[in-house]
């Protein structure tokens, strides 16, 4: 078979390194499959053991990603900001990925994750003050070679000078005795003004190998003398096969084995093809039982009736140290000279990466190695261990790029169905690596859903818009209820609750509440998981009551964060970029959300045409705070991705159940918007020194809510339900 590489004509040479070492630098993550991955040399595996930062023989600087690279630019912007303290030369930086290594555990989140935004969060200052002790290492290395003070030694562009002499030493000329030197522990740090890499526009990293065909995604892994997998599994959520014509299969053209394992039945073979093929041959039968209940309009009216059920209703936790007052926000409600109430709905979601679930795994004796496109590879390990029996120490663990996620590679399930075939079949092979690949079908079909979710608003406001008080009721699945997670007591699951009610916003009662509805459906989180489907429900509330009391939407929401200078900022910003006061002519309208989270504010303004049932996206503007930015071409991508995707599910984005499956299993029945149909969107990026914020997900979930209300400004019927497309909308 001919490989993408060996079209492409693509080698590799070897080169050798120069480690530091220290309190910030251990094991590396440097392997074949890694310096393929960056367009690098491979180094010799007994040198490469910095965690983040080696220095090689060569000149070259190689910085390891701790976080997994799925599109959103940490490849890039995490080393900056290692490289930026360190002064090095950015053309001589490569990147590499990390390994499964424990020494990855991230201080502040005890974890080896990627998620929640939180890449540039929680390793800002580590990786900061890990270039800066490398840096100062380098500087006494050199003062001691020349017999200065190490204040008359400047380090840039990835040099060491002695100015007054004019003597230099390049960092690679200086590494070895620098990695024998202390390690500082407090650094000094430069000024924001004196960044030259943080908060300028840099060609990716990986932008060739990704171009070139380089990039090893988990779809690309390739082992000597590898095996591959398919699944075949009940198309019903949540069902099991009983049995299966084993021996049928086992004369399939190209299959070399077929066994049970926890979720269906693994048809091991020749190559993917084969497997695949195989596996829609086959003959079995399913327990069917738990996926009974499972219909769209059951569960549509199930979810309806909770509203109703306020005797299950958990109380939410109140946000930022706030408590709720459910007495008083009642009495407030009932007092209220105007009142009302409004009831909104969003389905099932699907994560749909183009890149689906894949992995490749092998198992020795007293060894097992997995390659995996994973957002959590400290749990991936957990998985590993777990199904061999082998201790976690023995579990080696290399992450690929990632194919997109927005969510779905967080989940271990095709981790775990990997390491089981894989060790099945060293029972028959020690040491075969096979290679697992879910068809797209099964994509959709055995998917984590973003849960359905129903909620229900009351107010009771006064006639210029004061809100005296406010409740909001939410019902759907819980994920942590499904994932078996504990919360404290009296804590509902964030999941569902979090920004139901904006804590950006001064309302003085208020309270959330939550009845649980059970469904046997696996769920997970979805790109900006609450935010998702409460953006929608949260800001659509604060639109009804600015057109129950006739007022502007803008000039309400600046009077309810009148305390929070970023918020009204943002809104300020996106209502002149969008010409909010300019008036537009009739069937036209403009509609405004403020999202705030992950460290960050996020204003949009949409503004459409509408014609009957017809809409057209004239353009869409957003206002982005996320406080220090890193690269702004990188912030771009990542807001205008976000905006994409939560319009995607805003339009079109639905999965429906029906005999316990899901009715939409590929692309053509699930779409996502593709660049032809993308309306033109502007990003305006407010500069701030304000700590770093998240980028990838804060865009998401005020797009819904603020397309809606440009519909019903532009003369339409206010759309309380998602998708707009099940309502009647079309869309050019």
């Amino acid at each position: 078979m001919t490989t993408r590489r060996q079209v492409l004509g693509i080698g590799v040479a070897a080169s050798g390194s120069l480690a530091l070492r220290g309190v910030f630098f251990g094991a590396c993550g440097s392997s074949l499959l890694q310096a393929e991955a960056a367009d690098l040399p491979v180094a010799p595996k007994e040198i490469s053991f910095g965690v983040y930062l080696q220095i090689r023989s060569d000149g070259r600087i190689l910085i390891t990603c701790p976080q997994a690279e799925m599109g959103q630019g940490v490849h890039d912007s995490l080393p900056k900001i290692l490289a930026e303290e360190l002064d090095a030369d950015w053309s001589h930086v490569d990147v590499t990925l990390a390994t499964g290594d424990d020494r990855f555990i991230n201080p502040v989140t005890k974890r080896h994750r990627t998620a929640n935004s939180e890449s540039v969060m929680i390793h800002f200052e580590l990786l900061r003050r890990t270039g800066a002790a490398a840096r100062e290492m380098l500087r006494a290395a050199a003062a001691q070679r020349w017999n200065v003070g190490v204040e008359e030694c400047r380090a840039a562009e990835s040099s060491v000078t002695h100015p007054p002499s004019g003597r230099r030493y390049r960092y690679a000329e200086l590494a070895a005795e620098a990695a024998l030197l202390a390690v500082p522990q407090n650094p000094p740090l430069k000024a924001h003004t004196d960044f030259k890499l943080i908060g300028h526009r840099v060609v990716r990293k990986d932008a060739v190998a990704k171009v070139t065909g380089r990039a090893v995604f988990g779809l690309d892994v390739q082992q000597p003398d590898m095996l591959y997998a398919a699944l075949f599994r009940s198309p019903a959520t949540m069902s099991r096969v009983l049995d299966f014509d084993r021996a049928a299969t086992l004369q399939e053209s190209g299959v070399v084995d077929a066994f049970g394992i926890d979720d269906g039945v693994a048809i091991i073979a020749v190559s993917t093809w084969h497997a695949l093929r195989a596996a829609a041959r086959l003959q079995a039968n399913f327990d069917t039982t738990p996926a009974e209940s499972v219909d769209s309009a059951a569960m549509q009216r199930r979810l309806h009736a909770a509203l109703e059920q306020g005797e299950r209703a958990q109380r939410a936790a109140a946000a930022r140290g706030q408590i709720y007052d459910v007495e008083a926000t009642e009495a407030a409600l009932a007092a209220a000279p105007l009142q009302a109430s409004w009831t909104y709905e969003v389905p099932f979601l699907a994560h749909a990466a183009l890149e689906p679930l894949t992995a490749t795994a092998r198992v020795h004796a007293g060894r097992a190695e997995l390659w995996v496109p994973t957002q959590q590879p400290d749990r991936a390990r957990d998985v590993m261990a777990e199904v061999t029996g082998l201790a976690r120490e023995s579990c080696l663990l290399y992450t690929t790029f990632i194919g997109g996620s927005f969510g779905r590679k967080w989940e271990n399930d095709f981790v775990r169905q990997t390491m089981q075939i894989a060790a099945r079949m060293a029972e028959r092979q020690p040491g075969v690596a096979v290679k697992l690949t879910w068809s797209r079908e099964q994509d959709f079909l055995h998917d984590r859903f973003r849960p359905a979710h129903v909620a229900r608003t009351r107010v009771g406001v006064t006639a210029n818009g004061e809100i005296l008080a406010m409740h909001s009721r939410i019902t759907g699945i819980s994920i942590f209820s499904y994932q078996r997670r504990k919360l404290p007591a009296g804590v509902t699951d964030p999941f569902v609750t979090s920004s139901l009610i904006s804590d950006r916003y001064a309302i003085a009662n208020k309270y959330v509440d939550y009845v649980e509805t059970p469904e046997p459906i696996p769920v997970g989180t979805w790109r900006s998981v609450a935010h998702s489907q409460n953006g929608f429900f949260a800001e659509s509330a604060i639109d009804e009551i600015a057109a129950l009391c006739k007022i502007d939407p803008l000039a309400l929401r600046l009077r309810l964060c009148a305390g929070d200078v970023r918020a009204q900022t943002v809104l300020q910003r996106a209502a002149e970029k969008s010409n909010w006061t300019q008036s537009l002519t009739a069937g036209r309208g403009r509609g405004i959300s403020l999202l705030t989270g992950y460290g960050s504010y996020c204003a949009l303004v949409i503004e459409v045409t509408i014609v009957d049932r017809a809409v057209k996206i004239e353009r869409i503007v957003a206002a982005f705070d996320c406080g220090l930015i890193i690269d702004p071409s990188q912030l771009e991508a990542q807001i205008s991705g976000g905006i994409i995707w939560g319009l995607s599910a805003a339009l079109n984005g639905e999965i429906t159940f029906a005999a316990g499956a899901a009715q939409q299993q590929n692309f053509d029945s699930a779409p996502v918007l593709r660049l032809a149909d993308t309306p033109p969107i502007e990003v305006d990026l407010l500069q701030s020194d304000a700590a770093p914020g998240g980028a990838g997900e804060a865009s998401v979930g005020g797009v819904a809510p603020a397309l809606a209300s440009a519909i019903a400004a532009a003369g339409g019927e206010r759309p309380r339900r998602l998708p707009l497309s099940a309502l009647g909308w079309t869309f050019s």
